[in-house]
């Protein structure tokens, strides 16, 4: 066996091929603005949002279903409570308060992300620990 053997053993099929690129080819460099043009658009680059960290998406889906539990919990203890009364317009607002509070902590999650899309992801994470506070199904917890 040669040496050229083994070489060729530990290379890529394509790995010599001149079209094949390891990395992304790097863009030249801008020239620096002169204060008497006018500013110069770029079509080719679009303001990209900054992408979020592993642990910001995880935390995001976990307290996305943890409020998905809330929503659950919020129907299963509205479903198993019976409301007698004469009044209709009692009977209204306790239909009210059902719906309001089923659909609560998805409001909540919703509304969240979309307040507080341009800011940092620890005020966003810290909006919804709040409402995963304030929002927990506590007839469902306690079971009455």
């Amino acid at each position: 066996m040669s040496g050229n053997e083994n070489d060729e053993a530990l290379t890529w099929a394509g790995g010599r091929d001149p079209s094949h690129y390891e990395t992304p080819e790097a863009k030249a460099p801008k020239p620096p603005k002169k204060v008497a043009e006018a500013p110069v658009e770029d079509d080719d680059e679009e303001e990209q949002p900054p992408s979020m960290s592993a642990p910001v998406l995880v935390s995001l889906g976990i307290l996305g279903g943890i409020y998905l539990l809330y929503t659950v919990g919020w129907f299963i203890s509205w479903q198993r409570l019976l409301y007698a009364s004469n009044d209709e317009l009692e009977l209204v607002a306790f239909h009210v308060q059902q719906i309001l509070a089923i659909v609560a902590p998805v409001l909540w999650f919703v509304v969240t992300l979309l307040l507080t899309r341009g800011r940092k992801p620890v005020g966003r994470l810290l909006w919804l620990l709040v409402g995963a506070v304030v929002l927990i199904p506590w007839s469902f917890v306690f079971g009455s």
